[in-house]
């Protein structure tokens, strides 16, 4: 019986090709959606799953908020970790890593390793690494060991066995051992680095034991579980009162929100992508969207096929009524219209597999992922077994009930049985596939507008023709000076500055400094960095208050300071003559403030921020440059650059596509939002297309008549279309709210953001229109230019 069932629908299939083809079309292409979102979704769900201790691991993250201002990091001081596993018992491990960059170097083989952390010994206790050589036990108990990844190992040594023992080169010729070689890490994994130095080598890495307001640390502890960190943080407010309140300037003077919080490890990739240090990671509200824009598209495929299954009704009616005329039962004739829709489902799903392996490439590409799927294995088969037997159950069974139940006494008479049997449904459906539709057209279109404002929003600094040189090597940053002084005589050149300011990047230093005003102290944690007295002339800022770095000035070369426009908020000071700043263990006047501007990306606010005028000693050199002969330029800085600084390699970026590349995720996210937001509308848009064929068969007589009476062509088109604008229209009074409120709620996670305008909406009704005008119209036309003779011939 089931052959016959398959044989039948295979038949049935062939003889209606149009129907058959767009039932594929938007089936195969919804199956492919759903599953390449699926894989992402999974593939993010998956981050640091796989480690034996997952359940195990909270990193300790602060919220820290004044008045005006708040910090939400993933980074911690130094003495925090040991301090913890001291007090509190219910700690049974602690681990600190803190990011860093280098220059590694083996004989002629050299590079600046920009992934590169320093570890307490710890670290393979909390994480699991699959070691080529070494021992995770003792690994990094040497100050001066070192673990090399795969990648890193095959670039200094051009192999990846036979290196314990072996000596690597680190910054100016500073030793150290290999004692570990560890395969490179999984993509899954929310650290990424491709080097490990021990966190306690004050050689090359001054933490600071005791400074509990310098936060550049990751923190990691490892407990029972989830009811014990909850416990434990309970106690953070005494812990904090203790150890952290005066270095923040908490004395009972002024209103300060300090909280320590405990993220598990499962949650590092997903939410974390608001704290400072890990602006990289993702959202799980990403996730969520693309989980629902993928349940969506496969959901209008199925939808395409319950509306056109129904729409052919009519159509099948006769044949329905013949069957049960010579004995088929009800539950046959299900069994025969769900073999149909399990037949379609399969080819649907081979056409899928096919699609699979041609566009997972692009995707991985367009997604930074690495993606795959074995088609060969026993998960795999089961997985698309499943998603065959769900899609072709989904979309048969509403179909089968409705086509065997007609009357054969009513169906064989002639009477047209199925003109409004299931209408309802099929209009509710089209209302359904077009608000989705144009709630993706919303989305699509306030995505687009705000990472265009991110863009091109002022930064409050030209970041335009500055080349960013890194001086990793201690040898470069001694010879910073000649190197300026050197490349200044250059005419293309027009100023350089040093500094040790992540300008664009994730995160800078941070620390504590007192002000005092009115005889009271008020220490202040705070973002800061050194800069030369070019900084402001290279990036073009002005300062509002007081004087810029003077290089003329004794005074300056020990004691001069610029703060930004929300320092001065912050302290609740009108001018820099409120008070005095600390630094260098004096009390001195704050010597100028500049215009507030963005150190990173539009995610964040600005935050209050110290600059401290240093002459030497930077590891970034920031060039200004003219538009012209920027090549040559670049190459007569590359000569000076080997020539004075012979032990780095030589790099450099623009400062532009250091901002550029914070944006990097959100257009990464709002290219896969666009591009699936399309298929979803082009799936509708099929099965529109496929209504409006039928209905134009249905109503194909009546056209005819109409146009034997005086009808015009434009008058038959109007009839065929104006029922679906109606629908069309519906579906736009529902998605429209939806839209605004869902598009708000993702604005929030920007510092600074557009504003939801009514045009918007208007624009993606009228483009929602259009759409469904262009694909009905194609049908209307052809039906109202046929000849009134051929459609009437048989009456």
């Amino acid at each position: 019986m089931l052959q016959n069932y398959f044989k039948i629908a295979w038949r049935n299939l062939v003889r209606s090709k149009t129907y058959s083809i767009l039932i594929l079309v938007g089936l195969s292409c919804g199956l492919t959606s759903a599953i390449i979102l699926g894989l992402y979704v999974n593939d993010e769900l998956s981050f640091d799953r796989h480690h034996q201790n997952a359940d195990h691991i909270y990193r300790l993250n602060l919220d820290i908020k004044w008045a005006d201002n708040e910090y939400k990091m993933a980074m911690a001081a130094t003495p925090f970790g040991p301090t913890l596993q001291r007090e509190y018992p219910e700690i049974k491990n602690t681990l600190r890593i803190k990011p860093g960059e280098a220059i590694f170097r083996n004989g002629e083989n050299a590079i600046n390793v920009k992934e590169m952390i320093y570890a307490d010994s710890s670290l393979f206790e909390f994480f699991d690494y699959d070691f080529i050589e070494g021992d995770a036990k003792t690994a990094l108990n040497g100050i001066n060991n070192l673990v090399l990844t795969e990648k890193l190992a095959i670039v200094l040594f051009g192999k990846t066995a036979g290196l314990i023992g072996k000596t690597v080169l680190v910054k100016d010729n500073i030793p150290f051992t290999v004692t570990g070689v560890i395969q490179d890490l999984p993509g899954n994994h929310h650290l990424k680095f491709d080097v490990i130095l021990p966190y306690f080598n004050n050689t090359i890495n001054q933490v600071g034991a005791d400074n509990w307001g310098n936060f550049n640390t990751l923190t990691y502890i490892m407990l029972d579980n989830a009811a014990t960190a909850s416990k434990l943080q309970g106690k953070m407010l005494a812990f904090y009162k203790k150890y952290i309140a005066k270095s923040v300037g908490d004395e009972g003077n002024q209103k300060v929100s300090f909280k320590i919080t405990f993220q598990p490890l499962s949650e590092m990739h997903l939410k974390s992508s608001h704290l400072l240090g890990e602006e990289n990671g993702s959202s799980m509200r990403f996730v969520y969207t693309i989980s629902l824009i993928g349940f969506f598209i496969l959901l209008i495929a199925i939808v395409n096929y319950i509306n056109l299954a129904t729409a052919r009704a009519t159509g099948r009616a006769r044949e329905i009524g013949v069957r049960k005329a010579v004995g088929s039962q009800r539950f046959q004739l299900i069994g025969q219209f769900l073999a149909e829709s399990m037949l379609m489902s399969f080819l649907a799903m081979s056409a899928s597999v096919v699609l699979l392996y041609l566009l997972l490439p692009f995707f991985n590409t367009v997604a930074e992922k690495t993606l795959h799927f074995d088609l060969f294995s026993p998960k795999t088969i089961g997985l698309f077994i499943a998603f065959t037997l769900f899609t072709g159950l989904v979309s048969g069974l509403y179909p089968a009930f409705i086509l065997s139940n007609y009357n054969p006494a009513v169906v064989l008479k002639g009477a047209a049985a199925s003109k409004t049997q299931g209408a309802l449904l099929r209009k509710s459906l089209v209302v359904m596939q077009f608000s989705i539709s144009m709630f993706m057209i919303i989305g699509t279109i306030v995505v687009y507008q705000q990472l265009q404002y991110m863009s091109s929003k002022e930064l409050g600094f030209n970041q335009q023709q500055v080349i960013n040189i890194p001086l990793s090597a201690p040898s470069a940053q001694l010879s910073s000076n000649v190197l300026k002084s050197t490349l200044m005589q250059n005419p293309l050149i027009r100023d350089i500055s040093l500094t040790d300011g992540n300008i664009g990047g994730e995160l800078n230093n941070k620390s504590t400094f007192s002000f005092y005003s009115k005889g009271k102290e008020v220490p202040v944690s705070t973002e800061y960095f050194n800069v030369d007295a070019g900084f402001l002339n290279v990036l073009q800022m002005r300062v509002r208050e007081g004087r810029n770095f003077s290089n003329e000035l004794d005074n300056d070369s020990s004691d001069a300071v610029l703060v930004n426009q929300a320092m001065l908020k912050r302290l609740g000071w009108k001018s820099i003559n409120d008070g005095l700043i600390e630094v260098n263990i004096r009390k001195v006047p704050i010597t100028g403030v500049i215009n507030d501007f963005h150190l990173r990306s539009m995610h964040n606010q600005i935050e209050p921020l110290v600059i401290v005028f240093k002459k030497a000693g930077a590891d970034q050199m920031f060039i200004k440059v003219p538009q012209q002969n920027i090549q040559a330029t670049i190459g007569y800085i590359k000569s000076v650059f080997t020539k004075i600084n012979p032990n780095q390699p030589f790099e450099y970026s623009f400062l532009d596509q250091a901002f550029a590349k914070q944006y990097k995720s959100d257009e990464q996210r709002g290219i896969l939002f666009l591009t699936f937001s399309g298929i979803a509308i082009l799936i509708a848009c099929i099965g529109l297309f496929g209504l409006a064929t039928f209905t134009a068969q249905q109503r194909i007589k009546e056209i005819g008549v109409r146009k034997v009476l005086g009808a015009s062509v434009i008058s038959v088109v109007a009839l065929l279309s104006v029922d679906f604008l109606k629908l069309v229209g519906i579906a736009i009074i529902v998605a429209a709210p939806i839209g605004w409120y869902v598009m708000r709620i993702w604005l929030q996670s920007f510092a600074y953001k557009i504003e939801l305008e009514w045009w918007v909406f208007a624009a993606a009704g009228l483009m929602s229109i259009l759409i469904a005008l262009a694909t009905v119209s194609f049908q209307s036309i052809k039906a109202a230019l046929m000849n009134p003779v051929k459609s009437l011939r048989t009456d």
